[in-house]
């Protein structure tokens, strides 16, 4: 099996970066901290004030000065046991909110890469990542770094003691755990219904998260990425808040445990200075050996597992930054157009595919002018999508020009193009959610009216009207109780709905049924009529009305004209024409 990448980053430099997310709750972490001189002190003080009690009250016969003693007891473990609680508790919130606060930034993140970061890494991979491996990184603070910090000012309160005392008494210790197995018990029913819920709101928050990613080049072309992280942020709330009340009831059991732990050992105390006025041992000795033993095992039984979780946290620390660390963001500008025509021009445009070894697109130039249909038709491979994806801004790092109305779309506010392209794409995706979502994406600029009349542009209406619920039917995960067709006609309708001035069809015909694809036509039809619209398609039935068909072979343009003047030059378009309209006829027969 080979050994696991080694980290090009010290532990203390991770933590000391994941810092920067414990800073809205700082003064819980500070907080935590400065609690644990208390704790120890607390902790080492009981096995010297029942000595004392001992040596100085009990064999002296003063009763009041034993009671005393045993009331100073008394206050010093509840103090210890509520400062405890209090330590474990204020950590642990700010190991919680310091989560949260990490997984919305990554969240954020990885929404905002371009769409070459996507075809490099797998979902489940970003899932993991931004699941999990966050998940892990609250442990660092409860039972990491601050766990093994107090475990080690307590060791060394208590070995300073231990090496007077007789190592043979330590089965006294196990006294305690039949106490300490009850009071498991009685907090374990309260944590189980928290622990529910906080696995459902889990599931949730990573499904819709899955559900995103997937589609997160239709949500970024469509602007939603805000819409997207309000929604996340909502769902994230919710399970971080169950997750406090979880680690309420934690931080109790806790005090609850070591309370418990202690009064069994003041039993065992008293129980061990019967035998002590007997003869043999000094009683406060016996007390003080008693108590130690059962306070240093337990940071000593724990050490190792909490050093285990703290390299796990680094671990997964340094994957989340790692991810943070990349940056494959499109290049975005901030310039606005101060009246969009939808004039679209490519000049020159060379590209080639991140880790690739050829051009996909060659010295490619042509001009859609407003109100224009220009249509893109070639083989499989020919570079008709990559043009619709560069001017999208799904990919940058082209060579040459690509602008709308005079701009470079690289130098376009991302906002305003979201609002001047919109897309149809041939592969549907659909969201879990309402089909009003679907066909808005939640955008609050597109009224009922203004949704109505898409719906009638994009002969959806009738989908709407058979379905029950209409507008606001519930769609499974990707829309899979809707058909092929039926989902094309619901992202027309969103491409619509955004009144852009430049709809690109990329392939929006390819995969439905002929009455389905008679409807989408019909569309279709109506967006030309209105809008600049650039047209990727391989049935040429689509695009014979275009105002220029552009032939790409190779990933250059080998002819354009109308669809009567290519038949005329019975060039590449005749040829595709020909072998289109036969292979047509073979399937009538």
């Amino acid at each position: 099996m080979a050994k696991p990448q080694q980290r090009q980053t010290g532990d203390w430099a991770l933590l000391r970066r994941f810092l920067q997310w414990t800073r809205p709750s700082r003064w819980q972490l500070i907080t935590s901290i400065a609690l644990i001189p208390l704790v120890v002190v607390c902790g080492i003080a009981q096995p010297r004030i029942l000595g004392v009690a001992i040596d100085e009250y009990m064999l002296q016969g003063d009763l009041d000065g034993l009671m005393g003693a045993a009331l100073l007891f008394f206050v010093v473990i509840v103090l210890e046991y509520i400062i405890g609680g209090a330590q474990i508790f204020l950590i642990t919130a700010c190991g919680v909110r310091s989560v949260g606060g990490l997984r919305r930034d990554v969240y954020r993140h990885v929404m905002r890469q371009g769409q070459r970061f996507f075809d490099r890494r797998p979902i489940g991979s970003l899932l993991s990542r931004t699941t999990t491996d966050i998940e892990a990184v609250g442990e660092a603070l409860a039972t990491g770094v601050v766990g093994i910090l107090t475990d080690v000012v307590r060791l060394v309160g208590i070995v300073s003691y231990m090496f007077s005392l007789d190592w043979k008494l330590t089965l006294v210790a196990f006294a305690v755990m039949p106490l300490v197995a009850i009071a498991v018990h009685f907090a374990r029913a309260k944590l189980r219904d928290l622990s529910t819920w906080i696995r459902i709101y889990t599931a949730r928050m990573n499904g819709y998260m899955q559900d995103q990613l997937a589609g997160v080049e239709i949500v970024q072309l469509m602007g939603g990425e805000e819409s997207s992280s309000r929604e996340f942020d909502v769902l994230n709330r919710k399970n971080v808040r169950a997750v406090h009340w979880a680690n309420f009831y934690d931080a109790m059991l806790y005090a609850v445990m070591d309370g418990v732990s202690s009064i069994c050992i003041a039993a065992v105390v008293w129980y061990g200075g019967a035998r002590v006025l007997m003869g043999g041992l000094t009683p406060g000795m016996l007390v003080a050996f008693v108590e130690y033993i059962q306070k240093a095992l337990i940071p000593v039984k724990e050490f190792s597992g909490k050093f285990a979780t703290l390299q796990r946290t680094m671990a997964a620390l340094d994957r989340v930054f790692g991810l943070l660390d990349t940056h494959e963001e499109v290049h975005v500008g901030d310039c606005l157009i101060a009246e969009p025509k939808g004039h679209i021009r490519f000049e020159d445009v060379t590209y080639r595919y991140p880790q690739t070894h050829h051009d996909v697109l060659h010295n490619v130039s042509f001009e859609v002018k407003p109100g224009d249909v220009v249509a893109l038709v070639g083989s499989t491979g020919a570079g008709k999508s990559t043009i619709c994806r560069l001017l999208t801004q799904a990919y940058d790092g082209y060579q040459g020009s690509i602008t709308v109305d005079g701009i470079e779309v690289r130098d376009l506010a991302p906002s305003q193009l979201c609002e001047l392209v919109a897309v149809v794409h041939q592969d549907v995706f659909l969201f879990q959610g309402t089909i009003r979502f679907n066909a808005t994406l939640g955008d609050p600029n597109i009224t009922d009216e203004r949704l109505s009349q898409a719906l009638d542009i994009a002969e959806a209406r009738g989908l709407v009207d058979a379905i029950p619920g209409g507008l606001e039917a519930m769609l499974v995960e990707r829309g899979r109780n809707l058909s092929a067709g039926q989902g094309q006609l619901l992202t027309l309708t969103r491409a619509v709905s955004r009144m852009s001035d430049v709809v690109v069809l990329d392939e929006a015909t390819a995969s439905v049924d002929p009455i389905t694809e008679a409807l989408i036509q019909n569309g279709i039809g109506r967006i030309l009529a209105s809008k600049t619209v650039l047209v990727v398609a391989h049935r040429l039935s689509t695009v014979r009305a275009a105002d220029k068909i552009v032939v790409l072979e190779n990933g250059q343009i080998v002819e354009s004209g109308t669809h009567m003047e290519l038949l005329q030059e019975k060039g590449r378009y005749a040829v595709l024409h020909d072998t289109q309209r036969a292979f047509d006829g073979i399937l009538l027969k």
